[in-house]
């Protein structure tokens, strides 16, 4: 389920959770909230980064076989070869 983030619209008008900001897990297929459920007041949600893998080296055969991937190589004659 992911993570929203919402933050007060009005923030002298909030309570501190929503003046501050405040993340909620929330199903994909729900609409974004937008009032505060605390105190009613009107909330927007924010803009967030996302996380990706980064790779600081080339998986090698090793270690995808130490993973559990099943390693083919193609030969010229077009059949597959495993390593």
């Amino acid at each position: 389920m992911p993570t929203y983030s919402y933050i007060a619209e009005n923030p002298e008008e909030g309570c501190p959770s929503c003046r501050r900001g405040f993340d909620l897990r929330r199903p994909m297929d729900r609409a974004p909230l937008t009032h505060c459920p605390l105190c009613r007041n009107p909330v927007k949600k924010l803009i967030s980064g996302f996380s990706t893998p980064k790779y600081t080296k080339p998986v090698s055969t090793s270690d995808a076989k130490k993973a559990g991937f099943t390693i083919l190589e193609k030969r010229c004659d077009g059949s597959y070869e495993r390593l």
